[in-house]
């Protein structure tokens, strides 16, 4: 009975005890300069210290077709036992303490970062995008506002249609997975602000990815950005316009074969025109791996206006040397009226009628096979 009487007063002694040796926020903010808080928590615990994280996107955009460009908020919970204070000691509303930025390097904090960015980015306008709540418990949130850089690699064949996965990492700098571990938080690791905005392109979902890491030295945490391009754009800056030149390319057919410098000026005009249309393709689709579904849509309509000129060529050609020779048999033949030669009978015309007919035959053909296959690629 004794010792259950002590064993008690030991442990309401120990809790309770230690509930009013907590010291005031006051107390607290005044020796975080005198002791070493700047050391992390397990060197006070001996237990790993766990940070759960989540992310707060403000805007993701395609920057180019192998990079992606996101903004967010980084936030980041753990626990220190040695930040823990007397909550009675707050002298305003709230359930938390909001740390001056002088105050940042007198605590620890993790150094998270984006291991595999291109670029980034920690935003200072009009001061340091950052802070850091201290609970009254001992619980820590930091926030940092970021925008970074990643690569995002194109492996749809069938651009500008199809979607892509980009993949990010979030690693710790310098602790490795024996001082920390890093989790995403388990309620809601992804969240989105109103404006959230996605311009030229649509998230279709943001989710969490297994962190291999074959040494385990490190703790990082994986997620992937799924998008789908805006399709729309690409229909009206190029499939649109080339389709155009190729129609022009099909008119030029019908003006008169005397017409020289008319269809001349329309053909060239035309394959002038694909072949700017193809400059900027190659641009777009610059340092990407095999032919794409655009790739090839330039290719074929550059092939019909090109076609489109060489039939008037030949046609033109062909009209030339039949009124030459023409012209020729007249002067040196005393033919009776009507008599005609083979050499007088080369069908030009009927070589052109064919053409008006195949050209626009073969273009609508490809653009069924093209549009049937390419437009179920992912």
């Amino acid at each position: 009975m004794h010792v259950s009487q002590n064993l008690g007063r030991a442990i309401f002694f120990s809790v309770f005890g230690t509930l009013t040796a907590l010291p005031s926020w006051e107390q607290l903010e005044a020796n975080l300069t005198r002791r070493n808080f700047d050391l992390p928590p397990w060197i006070h615990t001996g237990q790993i210290t766990q940070v759960r994280n989540q992310l707060l996107f403000t805007y993701i955009q395609s920057v180019t077709l192998t990079e992606l460009a996101s903004s967010f908020h980084l936030i980041q919970k753990w626990e220190d036992v040695r930040l823990q204070y007397d909550a009675s000691s707050l002298n305003f509303a709230g359930k938390y303490v909001l740390l001056d930025l002088d105050k940042y390097v007198m605590i620890w904090t993790p150094d998270s970062y984006i291991s595999n960015a291109i670029s980034e980015v920690q935003h200072s306008v009009t001061k340091p995008n950052v802070f850091i709540r201290v609970y009254p418990n001992g619980t820590l949130v930091k926030s940092t506002r970021l925008t970074v850089n990643t690569p995002c690699p194109l492996t749809s064949q069938g651009f500008p249609r199809g979607s892509q996965s980009c993949e990010v990492t979030v690693e710790s700098y310098t602790y490795s997975s024996t001082e920390i571990s890093m989790t995403w938080d388990q309620t809601s690791p992804f969240r989105y602000k109103g404006e959230f905005s996605t311009r030229g392109l649509s998230v279709t979902n943001i989710k969490q990815n297994s962190c291999k890491d074959t040494t385990n030295e490190y703790p990082c945490l994986k997620y992937d950005v799924g998008i789908v391009r805006d399709f729309s754009q690409y229909i009206l800056r190029i499939y649109v316009p080339s389709l155009f030149i190729v129609i022009l390319g099909w008119l030029s057919m019908w003006i008169d074969k005397a017409q020289v410098g008319a269809r001349t000026s329309l053909g060239v005009l035309c394959v002038l025109s694909i072949v700017t249309q193809l400059v900027g393709v190659v641009s777009i689709g610059n340092g990407l791996d095999g032919v794409l579904a655009i790739d090839i849509w330039i290719a074929v309509c550059m092939l019909f206006t090109i076609m489109a000129l060489c039939v008037f060529a030949v046609v033109h050609n062909m009209k030339r040397r039949r009124d030459k020779a023409k012209s020729k048999y007249q002067e040196n033949s005393e033919a009776v009226e009507g008599d005609e030669r083979p050499c007088c009978q080369i069908q030009h015309g009927k070589l052109q009628n064919i053409f008006r007919v195949v050209y626009p035959f073969l273009f609508i053909s490809f653009n069924i096979g093209y549009w049937a296959y390419f437009i179920n690629i992912d």
